[in-house]
């Protein structure tokens, strides 16, 4: 049976974060990964939904009051555009690019042609998609075929493949707490002895990211206790079928502590999320950040730079205590953000765009000088017509030789190859 692919217009989440101050210092908290398209995508079938929109950004009382008194204006509505041709500016040498993607019926391949013709190479190393978890067994015999087909596609073109295994299924969001306690363990074997069956090999597997963003207040459960649980136990069941896949986690900068309440963000240790994995099943850690900035009508600083979201002290704390050498950095830069509220609509300059990306190449450059193997997961969708209101992308779909910040990516990419830092991605067509 053919892919299937569908929209998921209500089982995401708008990305708006907050601002915490720690030890006196200013942190921006990160914004959660986000998804236009999934891999057989469950259908909203409840009003208790956990991902129906976010209405607002949701700052700290301490921060809240101190933007309200500073005055701060918001300095990324105030930026300049200077026009910089896309062919100014070139991507250095890759791979050479592969044939045929645009006929792709993934809709990643399909997109992802667009970013090697901008480059006039294959300048990506490894593509994202999101999948869900299935609860019964119908649900693993369908949702396996719709990842094998895909996974056959990547496989097909000889592109990587990262998978996003999110808690969601048919009937919405999963318990947490029943995956730890089993009630699923039925479904999810028949669902990795169906892609197994389907001949799926251990290679064809890329990298699964079982319930990324755990530290968000997005799922049903924010326990360390319980993500450890159930990591352990999606995990086992992946290596069970495939034993030289590899298994990746998803982390903030910023944890939480209550599901759906986004008012008490902290920057701190990630290590409860990780020292009682067992040994062995985690291949790679990845930090997530994102930029933020307030509404054009309402005072406030921004975030600043990936120094501040994307702090790379936690992802090598937490991959040391898992003993690997694996870190990816999961961001993006947005355009336009609260494209669907003129008044509050801001635009970000090319220019701040590749300066943001620069420091991310700086806090990826940081973990490689201390020996680990690093990557660059990045977010380039663009949202602005659903209830994200975000514009991720750097070129309309079609479009990159003609937009301002075509030159942002190639001149990203470029760096992050000059560095030997592979670049990965998630956009769809």
């Amino acid at each position: 049976m053919a892919l299937r692919i569908v929209k998921r217009s209500c089982h995401w989440r708008v990305k708006f974060a907050a601002f915490v101050w720690t030890l006196g210092v200013s942190v921006m908290l990160g914004v959660p990964l986000s998804q236009a398209v999934t891999v057989r995508s469950p259908s909203k079938n409840s009003s208790n939904d956990l991902l129906s929109a976010r209405t607002g950004a949701f700052l700290s009382k301490t921060v809240s009051k101190k933007s309200k008194s500073s005055g701060t204006s918001n300095v990324t509505n105030t930026a300049t555009t200077t026009i910089i041709s896309p062919n100014s500016v070139d991507c250095t040498v890759g791979a050479s690019m592969h044939v045929g993607l645009t006929n792709s019926f993934s809709l990643q391949l399909k997109k992802l042609a667009e970013y090697e013709q901008a480059c006039n190479s294959a300048i990506v190393a490894r593509s994202s998609f999101f999948t869900a978890i299935p609860t019964t067994a119908a649900e693993a015999s369908e949702y396996a075929s719709d990842v094998a087909s895909q996974l056959r596609e990547y496989s097909k073109f000889g592109i990587k493949p990262l998978i996003f295994l999110e808690p969601t299924s048919s009937t919405g969001l999963i318990d947490l707490t029943k995956i730890q306690s089993g009630s699923f363990d039925g479904a999810l074997t028949s669902y990795f002895a169906s892609l197994k069956a389907a001949g799926v090999t251990d290679e064809m597997m890329g990298i699964w990211v079982p319930l990324p963003e755990a530290n968000l207040p997005v799922w049903s459960s924010l326990s360390p206790s319980v993500f450890t649980a159930c990591i352990t136990k999606l995990a086992g069941f992946q290596k069970k079928y495939f034993p030289a896949s590899q298994t990746g986690l998803l982390l903030d900068t910023v944890s939480y502590s209550a599901p759906d309440d986004w008012s008490n963000g902290r920057v701190v240790s990630l290590l409860p999320y990780v020292i009682n994995i067992p040994a062995g099943l985690i291949d790679s850690f990845g930090l997530q950040g994102f930029p933020w900035s307030p509404p054009a009508n309402e005072a406030g600083p921004d975030n600043g730079t990936p120094s501040n979201y994307l702090r790379v002290d936690l992802a090598i704390e937490a991959a040391r205590a898992l003993k690997i050498n694996n870190i990816w950095f999961n961001t993006g830069t947005f355009g336009a953000k609260y494209t669907n509220q003129p008044a509050q609509t801001i635009t970000v300059s090319p220019e701040r765009r590749l300066a943001l990306l620069d420091g991310v190449v700086s806090q990826a450059k940081i973990a490689k000088a201390q020996s680990f193997s690093v990557s660059v997961h990045l977010f380039a969708e663009d949202k602005s017509n659903v209830e994200e209101a975000t514009n991720w992308s750097y070129w309309p779909s079609g479009q990159s030789a003609s937009s301002s910040a075509t030159y942002v990516f190639k001149s990203f990419a470029g760096k992050l190859q000059a560095a030997d830092i592979p670049l990965w991605l998630f956009d769809t067509d």
